[in-house]
């Protein structure tokens, strides 16, 4: 599939880092140009065009890795997955190439694949899971902030969040199921994680994975 640049504005660009604990400020916005994605045999390609757009906080460097949260020509918000930066500036240019093949990662949140949706989150809530049917709440952790990562390819991608600061109401431990809900630091609206959770850091920044159920042979 040839690239077909389709116009985004309201561009905003971040520095990526991976498992970030923290909310980053932006380093380009108010951003406009264009974002494609193509194929071709195993590879897919990325670009994020710019041609207007206010740097900050340094503005975005040739050879780092940026992620970017715009509006398509519906309005509609999406994020992009990390880019390299392949020209700073005022009309700063972004690309990937991402090979598929060799074997479908099937571990927590898929460590090591790519990256497809990044949602920076505040007002984390972390609850113990408790079936749908128990008129129950256990909160163990209110009022974080944190980053969600969707990895992998659709289908078959799985949820991880890292949750970090905010107060601790009932003890976390390694190896609880939870639930987590929280507000789109980008939107502002609500978001929650359609997901059940496994703690596999109870520490601060805690860290959960998504659960996965074993179907049957």
């Amino acid at each position: 599939m040839v690239p077909i640049p389709s116009p985004v504005t309201q561009v905003r660009v971040f520095p990526y880092i991976p498992d970030a604990p923290i909310v980053v400020p932006p380093v380009f916005v108010s951003g406009a140009g264009t974002y494609s994605v193509g194929t071709l045999g195993r590879s897919v390609f990325y670009n994020l065009d710019l041609t207007s757009g206010e740097t900050q906080n340094g503005g975005p460097h040739a050879g780092v890795k940026y992620y970017a949260i715009c509006k398509n020509a519906d309005g509609q918000e999406f994020t992009t997955t990390w880019l390299t930066c392949l020209k700073g500036g005022p009309t700063p240019q972004f690309g990937r190439t991402v090979t598929l093949g060799g074997r479908v990662m099937e571990t927590e949140a898929a460590v090591g694949s790519d990256i497809a949706y990044q949602v920076h989150l505040s007002d984390v809530s972390v609850n113990a899971y408790i079936p749908p049917n128990e008129p129950l709440i256990l909160p163990l952790i209110e009022c974080g902030k944190g980053i969600a990562t969707f990895a992998g390819l659709l289908p078959g991608g799985s949820w991880s969040v890292s949750v970090a600061g905010g107060e601790r109401i009932n003890p976390l431990h390694v190896g609880m199921t939870v639930t987590i809900h929280g507000t789109n630091v980008a939107t502002g609206k609500p978001f929650f994680i359609p997901a059940t959770f496994v703690t596999r850091d109870a520490g601060d920044p805690a860290e959960f994975v998504e659960r996965r159920i074993p179907r049957d042979a």
